[in-house]
């Protein structure tokens, strides 16, 4: 996710958190730990690590930094972006010794051959990229728009790849994904919510989003009289491809797929940690289990971070206490009862409290 705050239905409409503001709402929806995959760098991980060294209450911050990508490329186009570019093997190596000097969790790339709307790195590139990344330890998330750039990245040993692709999911893409162990966060919020939300308007009166999200924000989903050409398109194409999507995360669950929970929060439809309960009740969709939806967001998200969560000892003492069980229905994680962080009981009324009077103190988009 993009931990700046929350998007209206057209970007015109936000609600400015900050991720200090980001981490306390994703704490009080009961997210203990969050990736952020693009804000700027210098912001981000001096929060981490401040975090890390001295604390503050909030959810816990794993950050990627700025992303590796071409001159122009996605992920240039924001105010204060971080992103570091490439159009070479050679400069894709020194990117990435830049920034794993500055030790962000994951390093990130973005790879879109044949993208009409941004200019991509070549995949002799990309490839220099995640082989650099791998020598320095740093595991590697990679955006993808296409299953045939998912089958090149894959193949060319990324940890994971996000977001999915609106095609069928290809046998040889999946037969390389279980080969090389990729895992797969697919996002299915950001490819589906902003059509829920508009359509299905009943969605705007759960209890929790209506206490993490402004209610001018809420109201922007309402009225859908101004949505422009382009919104609506994006709608059309969340519900043109939206059953594609499931299959595709079906398949690939059953076929043994690591699958870890996203949102891309800080897009349209989107809200920090409230979406993330929103994100299981897709992937349950697609065809997973609650057990293993759950699992997405809790163990297989923490060995994926290498971040010790469970109840083993020695492991952060990060606990949801809900008032119903989610594995008779996933929607149960929305009725929090109680949040434990690192042992100590939160106290998520402040959290409110000091959102509503948050004044954003650096770039976001």
């Amino acid at each position: 996710m993009h931990s700046w705050g929350n998007a209206g239905p057209t970007f015109q409409e936000q609600q400015m958190l900050q991720t200090t503001g980001t981490a306390k709402m994703m704490l009080y929806s009961g997210v203990s730990a969050f990736l952020d995959l693009a804000s700027p760098e210098d912001y981000i991980l001096s929060l981490r690590n401040r975090q890390r060294s001295r604390g503050f209450l909030g959810a816990d911050i794993y950050a990627a930094g700025g992303p590796l990508t071409h001159p122009n490329g996605h992920g240039t186009q924001y105010p204060g972006s971080s992103a570091r570019t490439a159009t070479s093997p050679r400069e894709a190596r020194q990117r990435m010794d830049s920034l794993a000097a500055r030790q962000p969790d994951v390093a990130k790339l973005i790879y879109n051959p044949n993208n009409d709307r941004y200019p991509s790195m070549d995949c002799a590139t990309m490839e220099a990229g995640i082989e650099a990344a791998q020598t320095h330890g740093l595991t590697t998330v990679v955006h993808v728009e296409t299953w045939a750039a998912a089958h090149q990245v894959v193949t060319a040993g990324a940890d994971a790849i996000t977001h999915a692709p609106p095609a069928p999911l290809p046998d040889s893409t999946l037969a390389a994904m279980r080969q090389q162990g990729t895992a797969w966060i697919p996002t299915l919020a950001v490819h589906t919510e902003l059509s829920n939300l508009i359509q299905r308007p009943r969605l705007l009166k759960k209890d929790l989003l209506r206490a993490v999200a402004d209610s001018v924000l809420l109201a922007a989903y309402r009225d859908t009289s101004g949505l422009p050409d382009q919104i609506r398109s994006w709608i059309d194409r969340q519900d043109e491809y939206q059953t594609t999507r499931l299959d595709a995360v079906r398949k690939a669950a059953n076929a043994g797929v690591p699958i870890l929970a996203g949102t891309d929060a800080g897009n349209p439809g989107l809200f920090q940690g409230y979406s993330l309960h929103r994100e299981l009740v897709l992937l349950t969709q697609a065809g997973l289990s609650n057990w293993n939806a759950l699992a997405a967001a809790t163990t297989a998200a923490g060995r994926f971070l290498d971040a010790p969560f469970g109840l083993q000892r020695g492991d952060r003492a990060n606990l949801l206490v809900l008032d119903a069980s989610p594995l008779e229905d996933v929607r149960h994680t929305q009725n929090i009862h109680r949040v434990i962080y690192r042992g100590q009981i939160v106290n998520r009324s402040d959290f409110l409290n000091e959102a509503a009077t948050s004044v954003p103190t650096v770039p976001t988009h």
